[in-house]
């Protein structure tokens, strides 16, 4: 698992908490309930990776258009 890999899922949990917190947080509540401990834990980061990764997976319209506008317009 690459730091660059690490550093771009914790900086897409962070981004998607501060511009939908309470979605977030509903999210995440979700994630801990379906997503094994075993998957989201371990190295620094791996909770955002799986976190990430599961968000892909909801197919949630507020995350989509997150993925898909925000973090495409902070990425330029």
């Amino acid at each position: 698992m690459s730091m660059e890999y690490i550093s771009k899922a914790i900086f897409i949990t962070n981004t998607f908490a501060q511009a939908h917190p309470q979605e977030h947080i509903n999210l995440w509540i979700q994630f801990e309930k379906e997503v094994p401990y075993s998957k989201r834990s371990g190295a620094f980061g791996t909770d955002n990776l799986a976190y990430v990764k599961w968000l892909k997976i909801q197919k949630n319209p507020a995350v989509k258009q997150f993925l898909t506008q925000n973090i495409m317009e902070l990425s330029l």
